[in-house]
């Protein structure tokens, strides 16, 4: 009994001794620290031989080999996973010491390594597709087909099919293969990637369609929810090495792009050159030039290592980038690529050209500024080498100009003394040159002398300077709203003010009466530097006010005071000239003058004397005027008739006559007085654009038989390209606009000046009104408001303008801004 109970006492210590043994040498293992586990374990046993452990010295020599592989230490592995052997671990031990074999270009001995081992039938089954591969490897197809046959229970399914398939593979039959192939299964040997093999017999074939089927389930599935509650397969890429080159071959064959097939973010992607290289040559072939420029810059030079034919498109990609870039409006690409393309080869002076250009718009002016100094040294050695052709009538104008793009970047970075040196030498070498007038007068205005910059800057643009900083500044001196459309109509379709053309053209005493509100067109005529005769006429009417206006917008007009002066104005201009300024005069007493005072009616129609009497003279514009006059005197058609009916019988195109004086007339007010007339004739021209516009006018805007006449006369004039038509419709769009904002604002117009003092939430309430058509219900009104208070406030925020555009597209319109009393430079 005793005995007995000392043999157990004897057992529990022996296996405690051994699991404490196994735990230190397991804490080893995990640290990778294989050699001191071994010695750990080494030691324990001689201790105390009777100890049991679950790890052997065979497993620790195993584990160690596979970490030395995977580190590329392939020696070190080989010499490890031999003394695994030589402990008859066979498992996978023959596996990995082939691959250390491999990896160390010794196919021989992996065979002999397996051939001894098939023998000797140590070789576990598992990897008799090993061994074949091996053989194949070896180039002893006829070995394989042998074993095959002799010893088929040797090997399992999976690898007999693979061999069939590499058999028919080598004997030139690749669709045979692929049947084999696909039988397959299971893995023919570890780490194989069964569906691989069809898609190669496949791409062997030449058949890329047929691979290319395959190549999506390629690698393990992936099961993902769908939105809709379902479930969805899909095949992540195999990172297998094998894998991806089987991909890549095929992306090469592919007019799809690389990055379908290969994703270069996946952190295991193995022959990344190859892949972008494929990439870069796809993009070429799309003519995606601009991509194709940033994935050079992007790759690390390992690409063009590997690839060196590829530095051959170097620079012919950067320069198509470049001109592709400034199309795209990505000017900044531009400069950078035509910078490398012009690093690539000798100096091109006609690439440094249109770089410098870039630079100049994306600001890069310490840049700019020394290829401009390239240019000029290279102008001075081609004119010295070649003078035949460049005479000093050609050579200093372009050295001239050359010198004012120096002295725009020498400004730009605040060396304002350099600047006006580089102006005096371009003005020495050409002083009657466009671009050297145009930067005397910016100096002229960074010195604050507006009256000597402004004449400058007009000479400049008339001799044909193209830069914009003149334009620009030329429009930021000029104070008078219609000087400013004068010189915007002359000179901004040379900078890209393309808007001009389509703006409305809207004579000054025509905006102020649109108003409808005394304040804010005395205001308007007053802010006027320069007034036309009309505008003239209205600032008289002003001038002769006697009292402040009423609520409906009248005030008393000093007749004696205004009608000399009227009288005066009139007789000092022509016939022609008269037209405006009467209507100007007529209607202003009709909207402003109070009608309660003695002499009001006469006082028209004196006035209205003259228009009839200019229109007997056939003066231009006056039988329109008394058309207009007409309508307001007599608005009944009945008392129209005979004097209507007079003025059309003599006008050389009746109906036009007759739809510009409606036109005119609802600038001011809702009449209806020329119904019948233009009825009449619309009759007789129903393919007229303006007639039909003016029939809109007769009804209210918010009308839909307005819309519909109104769309009607549109379609018509731009499908015959009636400009004149055209251009009506767009002032009655203006028009229309104008009023609309009258009735948002309301009577908050007087308070435009001072914001703070407007009840915004009773304006965003009409402006609903407008929008709708009607009243908005309180609960939906409650919605609509913060979200239109939002785009009211973001409306009254000023955005950095912080980029230059392109000088090949058209600039912005040019901002009104105040002038600072800051000592400024060019720009």
């Amino acid at each position: 009994m005793a005995k007995r109970k000392g043999l157990r006492q004897q057992l529990s210590t022996m296996t405690a001794s051994g699991q404490a043994l196994e735990q230190q040498v397991q804490a080893l293992i995990e640290q990778k620290k294989y050699t001191t586990a071994l010695r750990k374990l080494q030691q324990g046993l001689k201790r105390n031989p009777d100890q049991s452990t679950t790890v052997t010295e065979a497993d620790i020599w195993l584990l160690q080999g596979k970490y030395e592989f995977e580190r590329a230490q392939y020696p070190q592995a080989e010499k490890a996973l031999r003394q695994a052997l030589s402990f008859n671990l066979y498992d996978d031990t023959y596996y990995w010491l082939a691959k250390s074999l491999l990896a160390q270009q010794e196919a021989i001995a992996a065979l002999d390594l397996f051939q001894a081992a098939f023998d000797d039938k140590t070789l576990p089954k598992d990897l008799g597709g090993c061994y074949l591969k091996l053989l194949f490897l070896n180039d002893k197809a006829d070995e394989v087909e042998g074993l095959i046959k002799a010893q088929a229970k040797r090997f399992y399914a999976p690898h007999l099919h693979w061999a069939r398939g590499a058999i028919a593979l080598t004997s030139g039959n690749p669709k045979a293969a692929a049947a084999h192939f696909k039988k397959i299964g299971r893995p023919a040997s570890p780490e194989d990637r069964p569906l691989v093999w069809p898609a190669y017999a496949y791409q062997q074939a030449g058949n890329w369609a047929a691979a290319q089927k395959e190549m999506p389930s390629i690698g393990p599935a992936e099961t993902k929810h769908s939105f809709f509650g379902g479930t969805m397969i899909r095949y992540r890429r195999d990172q297998h090495p094998a894998a991806q080159q089987l991909t890549l071959a095929q992306a090469a064959h592919s007019d799809r792009p690389p990055s379908d097939f290969v994703d270069l973010e996946e952190p295991d992607v193995s022959n990344v050159s190859a892949v972008s290289a494929l990439e870069l040559l796809h993009l070429i072939r799309e003519e995606d030039f601009h991509e194709a420029a940033h994935l050079l810059l992007d790759s690390t030079g390992e690409m063009l290592a590997e690839y060196p034919l590829l530095n051959r498109l170097y620079r012919p990609v950067m320069l198509l980038a470049g001109t592709q870039a400034l199309r795209q409006d990505e000017v900044g690409c531009t400069a950078t690529f035509w910078d490398l393309a012009l690093e690539k080869a000798d100096f091109d002076s006609h690439l440094a050209l249109n770089l410098y250009k870039a630079l100049a718009v994306t600001r890069q002016h310490g840049k700019a500024g020394r290829l401009v100094a390239q240019l000029v040294s290279w102008l001075r050695q081609t004119a010295q080498k070649n003078p035949q052709d460049w005479p000093k009538e050609r050579l200093n104008p372009a050295l001239a100009k050359l010198h004012c793009w120096a002295a725009d970047c020498q400004m730009s970075m605040g060396h304002s003394r350099d600047a006006l040196r580089s102006v005096k030498i371009a003005e020495q070498l050409a002083p009657n040159h466009p671009d050297v007038i145009g930067r005397k007068g910016l100096n002229a205005y960074a010195r604050h002398r507006p009256k000597e910059a402004v004449p400058l800057l007009l000479q400049a643009l008339e001799a044909g300077c193209q830069f914009p900083e003149v334009y620009r500044t030329l429009l930021e001196l000029e104070d008078d709203p219609d000087t400013v459309k004068a010189i915007r109509r002359k000179f901004g379709k040379h900078f890209g003010d393309v808007g001009v053309d389509a703006e409305v053209e809207i004579p000054a005493w025509v905006e102020a009466l649109t108003f409808q509100n005394y304040v804010m067109m005395a205001q308007f005529v007053r802010d006027r530097t320069k007034p036309s005769p009309p505008l003239k006429a209205c600032q008289i009417f002003l001038d002769s006010a006697t009292d402040q206006p009423s609520s409906g917008q009248k005030v008393t007009l000093d007749q004696e005071k205004a009608v000399p002066q009227w009288e005066k104005l009139l007789a000092s201009h022509t016939p022609a000239q008269q037209v405006e300024m009467i209507k100007a005069i007529y209607l202003m007493v009709q909207q402003h003058a109070k009608r309660n005072k003695k002499g009001m009616t006469a006082l028209q129609g004196s006035y209205y004397s003259k228009i009839i009497e200019l229109a007997e003279r056939q003066v231009a514009g006056a039988d329109i005027a008394q058309l207009m006059i007409l309508a307001v005197r007599s608005p009944q058609p009945t008392q129209l008739k005979t004097a209507v009916d007079s003025i059309l019988s003599r006008a050389s195109q009746p109906g036009h006559t007759l739809a510009i004086a409606q036109l005119e007339l609802r600038r001011f007010e809702q009449s209806t007085g020329l119904k019948p007339f233009i009825e009449t004739w619309l009759k007789k021209d129903s393919q007229n654009p303006l007639l039909i516009l003016a029939s809109a006018t007769l009804y209210s805007r918010k009308s839909g038989q307005y819309d519909k006449l109104r769309q009607r006369g549109f379609e018509l004039a731009r499908r015959l390209q009636d400009a004149e038509a055209l251009q009506a419709f767009r002032e009655e769009e203006w028009f229309a606009a104008q009023a609309m904002t009258r009735r948002v604002v309301g009577s908050d117009i007087n308070l435009m000046g001072d914001p703070s003092q407007i009840d915004m939430i009773d304006m965003l309430k009409r402006l609903a009104r407008e929008a709708f058509g009607g009243e908005v219900p309180p609960e939906v009104l409650a919605q609509m408001l913060p979200e239109l208070m939002a785009q009211m406030d973001g409306g009254f925020e000023e955005e950095e303008d912080d980029t230059f555009d392109p000088f090949f597209l058209p600039p912005p319109l040019p901002r009104r801004s105040r002038k600072s009393s800051k000592r400024r430079g060019f720009f």
